[in-house]
């Protein structure tokens, strides 16, 4: 009876931090929701999920991040990526599926200001992902 309870604690304990971590990730983030609301990707009202990754390392953006460039967009199929650039004189939300060469011009300013955040292997390896991003965003169908 004993080995019951003890194998029913730890399965218990083992259990509790894989929940919190399934159904207990709801971003928020007010900038980010408003962008894509102003974007259609999500309407105003609704309880839409929606991300923000860091591009290269794919860590969720926390309120203590202060440097760097974060894919984000909603939780639904047929939806497109966008690009977020942080740095501490705020957020640029870069589109990426219309103009390549102003989302391209946008990320080269961006490391130009903050030089001293990225590696040149770093910065390649965003420019890479963003061109990714580019191409399947223009691969999308969207609804």
């Amino acid at each position: 009876m004993t080995d019951m309870i003890k194998f029913t604690t730890i399965l218990f304990i083992l259990i509790i931090p894989i929940g919190n971590n399934l159904f207990g990730q709801d971003f928020e983030n007010k900038e980010i929701r408003d962008f894509l609301i102003s974007t259609g990707e999500i309407q105003e009202g609704d309880r839409c999920s929606y991300y923000a990754y860091e591009l290269i390392k794919s860590d969720e953006l926390k309120c203590s991040d202060i440097c760097g460039i974060y894919r984000i967009g909603a939780y639904a199929s047929h939806s497109y990526t966008y690009l977020l650039l942080l740095d501490k004189q705020g957020k640029t939300f870069l589109d990426c599926h219309t103009d390549l060469y102003q989302t391209l011009k946008s990320i080269f300013s961006f490391f130009e200001k903050n030089n001293h955040c990225f590696t040149d292997l770093e910065k390649l390896s965003y420019i890479k992902e963003a061109m990714d991003i580019y191409h399947r965003n223009n691969t999308a169908i969207p609804w």
